[in-house]
């Protein structure tokens, strides 16, 4: 996904919810990127059906990541 493909998104699963943001998607898998509050960065894949598309409802409550490090290349571990 380019810059402009990054979407900032919700993952609600097994009654945890993330706020971080989607970097690539296939086979069904939306992949997250998300900042901790140590300001380690995780990354995982989750099942498209978890992933929510942040409103009013539902606001993003994340931690900010820079778009330009978000950008290229991401090791997703299987």
């Amino acid at each position: 996904m380019s810059r402009s493909d990054v979407q900032m998104v919700i993952v609600r699963e097994r009654g945890n919810e993330i706020h971080g943001y989607a970097v690539a998607s296939g086979g069904g898998r939306v992949y997250v990127v998300w900042e901790v509050a140590s300001g380690r960065r995780r990354q995982r894949g989750f099942r498209a059906e978890h992933v929510f598309v942040p409103g009013t409802e539902l606001p993003w409550r994340g931690l900010p990541i820079p778009p330009d490090q978000l950008e290229g290349p991401h090791r997703i571990r299987r």
